[in-house]
């Protein structure tokens, strides 16, 4: 599988604009699929020698990500998507300069992005390499209320146990981003300020337990 990531820029699909994504009812709640199953009932090509535990990571994401789009994330999914994610996970969105590193800080950049794109986030076409630990997802979304839209691409590298280890997200055009950057900067800092005071605050606890 190491062998794909060399070429998996060259072999994404071009966006269907028509397809509606996986991100509907049809992911949630459901138990782990084979890769046939997922085909079915989706827009997903490649993954032919993913193991289950690779796929159970792609289904969970596709749930967390339907329920920001309700806005009805349940305790359940972030915890399960939560499990699903390397600690020293790398996050690398558009609208910062330099990557982010850790389960908690990704969680809350994740829950925020969530919260801007809404029910206009969608999936078009998918590919996942032969292993299924290379993805790469084309999607499009509205910023918020700005008037503008994204088109873009979540390249993701899972580990050996399904795992997030690397998610890097390439956005266009360069308006877009900018809104998105704005709007993020509205939430993202009061959230990692409560994340960090109650890291600071369980840290205490350790302490003195």
């Amino acid at each position: 599988c190491a062998k794909q990531r060399g070429s998996r820029h060259s072999r994404v699909v071009m966006f269907n604009h028509t397809a509606r994504s996986i991100l509907g009812r049809s992911f949630a709640r459901r138990s782990a699929s084979t890769i046939a199953d997922i085909r079915a009932r989706s827009h997903v090509l490649g993954g032919e020698a993913a193991s289950p535990e690779v796929l159970k990571t792609f289904e969970i994401w596709h749930d967390a990500v339907a329920e920001m789009a309700d806005d009805s994330v349940s305790d359940g999914t972030i915890q399960a998507f939560r499990e699903c994610v390397d600690e020293n996970v790398v996050f690398s969105p558009p609208t910062y300069f330099k990557p982010w590193e850790g389960r908690d800080e990704f969680m809350v950049l994740i829950e925020c992005v969530g919260e801007v794109f809404g029910p206009s986030f969608t999936y078009g076409r998918q590919w996942l390499s032969p292993c299924g630990r290379e993805w790469a997802l084309e999607f499009k979304a509205d910023i918020g209320d700005s008037g503008r839209s994204v088109d873009g691409i979540d390249l993701v590298s899972l580990d050996e146990s399904g795992r997030i280890v690397d998610f890097k997200v390439l956005a266009r055009p360069p308006n877009a981003v900018a809104a998105l950057k704005d709007a993020m900067m509205r939430k993202v800092p009061p959230r990692l300020a409560m994340m960090k005071a109650k890291q600071a605050v369980g840290g205490m606890g350790k302490l003195f337990a």
